[in-house]
């Protein structure tokens, strides 16, 4: 259905959207966490919380699907916390099918600003009521609090309050006056019953609450002989002043928070964005006149030179900062997909039988956006891999000496200028040999190159399309896809992936990607009188170019490192232009496990750029990352090294294009 909000509210709508995004991104950690430790309050509490905040939000802007699902969510949440059910993993099926849909509702808000109808969400609501009655198989809710009616309904209020206020009152027993009123603003304005406002706000001003207005138990045995249920009123005034008591001291809490001032503000990511594009303008003219300023230091001389050079070393530590600063606006914690992959490993595990605890370590650690993105589906390939081929069955966990329950673990941290992030299992590991018969029967190798290869050249075959180990198909894997597109995304990060695998004991796949893709360390190399920019993170050493230590071996040139036979390459070779006779250094570059020498012309050394694309027509030229502006005003190409030598690294791995 069409939601239509006043323009006057669009902006509250936005606020209201983010807000909702983070609470429904927090909450699949916290149900996961909540169904291992059940017993947890504080938990119960800060979900409840979450799922009133949503539902308040909603009901404001009259998001009538969205109030309905929250709503019941919360009222099962508010059982949980107060011992009136006992949470079970078919209750919490239930809870999570609600949640997909709120984060499902949202995204249709947020794209066009539609919502389900009543009727498409009327089972789901059907299922929540179910659990809330106590009637789904497994859950186990107090039958004597089930049948009372509810908490409070023999309760008995002092004289002078309205009818309507004491049915206020039991209806929502857990709030205090302020609660009962919230509640109200957030009914719908046609259900809202605005002749007791002034009646509760007139109690408040007065310093009134709740349990003010319930007669107590000993003013009632004087005025009335005991009654046989006496110890139910009795038992229900307790929970109700309990209730009151517990949300006043909520209320108290959060009063103090408020008064801490805010310390963040929300910006537009497209702010954020122009606002790196103009640090990255600056970044090349910084180097253009850094670059003038040594012509002008050879050749002038004087006080005025000194000055200049002064002012643009000034210059150039400012701009450095600001770099710095500008780009940690683009950095978020890796949390952010972190936080997914409970939900995903609980649902997935239940799926197939299996037992799984899922370690995340690490999810402070920053990332720059445009990579945090890209770098969600991979993670979520590996996981399920991890899940569904590492991991034993439970019974043959144990037959082999393990805890029946698996574990995960990811986790990630910064090395240098880069971030590891890694998704290791205590499964059953990588079978190199079976890998490689696999590889044979589809014809990707030669048995010739299955003996000469190494267990680690092996791991890397399960990146080609199409290949994979699986016996059969399933919905979760099998289908060969998932791992070539890890590999893919991976490298168009500039990034890099590691296995190391034992079978039996488990496997770990490490991803090195960039701390940021915009602005770049590059070693800026020479061929044919042009220039070129490689990326730092390929380069493993860079020594002189030495013709006696170039040896033929077979139709390919090797150079000598070290009494280490490397492949070589040239820049012009590979780039296919004319080769040359002036070669003066070599370039070691690390290819996948390879490392593979290439020889240059020309070194200009070190330098920071920023990346350019070359827009959509030029956007797939193999071997080419983009441009950027040189510090003399030319323009350079950004090779990808591991693009240029992919024909080689495909021999290395036997594959057959």
């Amino acid at each position: 259905m069409k939601v239509e909000i006043p323009e006057e509210l669009q902006e509250i709508l936005e606020e209201f959207l983010v807000e909702a995004e983070e609470i429904l991104e927090n909450l699949d950690q916290d149900l996961v966490d909540l169904e291992s430790n059940p017993e947890d309050k504080e938990l119960l509490n800060k979900i409840f919380r979450g799922m009133h905040t949503l539902k308040g939000g909603a009901g404001f802007l009259n998001l009538t699907p969205v109030v309905e699902i929250a709503h019941r969510i919360e009222d099962i949440f508010n059982k949980l916390r107060n011992d009136e059910m006992t949470l079970t993993p078919e209750i919490m099926d239930v809870i999570l099918e609600g949640i997909d849909k709120l984060k499902e509702s949202l995204q249709m808000l947020k794209e066009s600003q539609e919502l389900p109808d009543m009727e498409e969400i009327r089972e789901l609501l059907s299922r929540l009521d179910t659990v809330l009655k106590g009637e789904m198989p497994g859950s186990s809710a107090d039958e004597e609090q089930s049948s009372s009616g509810g908490a409070g309904e023999n309760v008995e209020f002092i004289d002078g309050i309205s009818e309507k206020l004491k049915e206020l009152i039991l209806q929502f027993p857990d709030k205090d006056l302020a609660g009962i009123l919230e509640e109200i603003i957030l009914m719908p304005p046609d259900k809202r019953p605005m002749d007791v406002i002034p009646e509760i706000e007139k109690l408040i001003e007065e310093g009134k609450d709740v349990k003010d207005l319930i007669k107590k138990t000993e003013e009632r045995a004087e005025q009335e002989e005991p009654k046989v249920k006496q110890p139910t009123v009795e038992k229900k005034e307790e929970n109700v002043e309990k209730a009151i008591e517990q949300k006043s001291q909520q209320k108290a809490a959060a009063r103090k928070v408020e008064k801490k001032p805010s310390e963040t503000i929300r910006v537009d990511v497209e702010r954020v964005e122009n606002l790196m594009n103009l640090v990255g303008e600056i970044v090349l003219d910084r180097n253009r006149i850094l670059r003038v300023t040594q012509d002008v230091e050879r050749e002038c001389r004087g006080e005025a030179v000194e000055k200049l050079v002064e002012a643009v070393t000034s210059l150039d530590r400012t701009v450095s900062d600001l770099q710095v600063a500008v780009m940690k606006l683009r950095m978020q914690p890796i949390k952010k997909i972190f936080s997914k992959f409970p939900r995903l490993v609980r649902d997935l595990a239940r799926k197939l039988n299996k037992k799984v605890q899922l370690i995340i370590e690490g999810e402070d650690t920053e990332l720059d956006r445009s990579i945090l993105d890209k770098l969600e589906d991979p993670l979520i390939h590996l996981v399920r891999n991890a899940l569904d081929h590492g991991i034993e069955p439970p019974e043959e966990r144990v037959a082999k000496g393990k805890p029946e329950v698996g574990t995960i673990r990811l986790f990630a941290y910064h090395e240098g200028d880069h971030i590891i992030v890694g998704i290791e299992d205590d499964g059953r590991g990588i079978d190199p040999e079976k890998v490689k018969k696999k590889a044979l029967e589809k014809g990707l190798i030669t048995p010739e190159q299955a003996a000469q290869m190494s267990d680690k050249e092996a791991y890397e075959l399960i990146f080609l399309p199409g290949f994979s180990t699986a016996d059969k198909v399933s919905d979760v894997s099998g289908r060969g896809v998932g791992m070539d597109v890890v590999a893919s995304t991976i490298h168009s990060l500039r990034g890099s992936i590691e296995i190391e695998s034992e079978l039996g004991k488990g496997t770990t796949i490490l991803l090195k990607l960039p701390l940021t893709v915009a602005i770049i360390r590059t070693l800026m190399l020479g061929c044919n009188g042009q220039v070129y920019a490689v990326p730092l993170h390929s380069v493993v050493e860079i020594v002189r170019y030495q013709e006696e230590l170039v040896k033929d071996v077979g139709s390919y040139k090797s150079f000598m490192l070290r009494d280490e036979v490397l492949p070589l390459f040239s820049l012009n070779e590979l780039l296919e232009m004319p080769d040359s006779n002036e070669k003066a250094f070599v370039v070691i570059v690390k290819v996948g496990e390879k490392l593979i020498a290439v020889s240059i012309e020309k070194l200009f050394g070190e330098e920071e750029i920023v990346i350019k694309s070359l827009g959509e027509l030029l956007s797939d030229i193999p071997g080419i990352a983009g441009a950027t502006i040189a510090g003399d005003g030319r323009v350079v190409l950004i090779l990808d090294l591991n693009s240029l030598l992919s024909d080689y690294k495909t021999k290395l791995v036997g594959v057959r294009k």
